[in-house]
C-alpha cells in the first residue's frame, strides 16, 4: 500500500485549494516535487496546482466583478 499511495493525501489537497488557493498551491507542490516515489501524488500534485490557480483567478473575477477590489 506504501508503494500505491493513499487517496485520503490528494483529497485534502483539493479541499485545501478550495479553501485557499495559496495553500493549495503549497501543497500540490509537495505533492508534485517531493513525493515523486508514488507516482498518485505526483498526478494529483499537478492538478491540485491547476485547481488552486483556477480557483484563485475565479475568486478574482468575482471580486472585481463584486467591486470588492477597484
Amino acid at each position: 500500500m506504501d508503494s500505491e499511495g493513499n487517496m485520503i493525501i490528494p483529497i485534502i489537497g483539493y479541499v485545501i485549494a478550495l479553501l485557499s488557493p495559496i495553500l493549495g498551491l503549497i501543497y500540490g507542490s509537495i505533492l508534485f516535487f517531493f513525493k515523486k516515489d508514488v507516482e498518485l501524488y505526483r498526478k494529483h500534485g499537478r492538478f491540485i496546482i491547476y485547481f488552486a490557480i483556477a480557483v484563485f483567478i475565479a475568486s478574482l473575477i468575482v471580486a472585481f466583478a463584486m467591486g470588492w477590489l477597484k
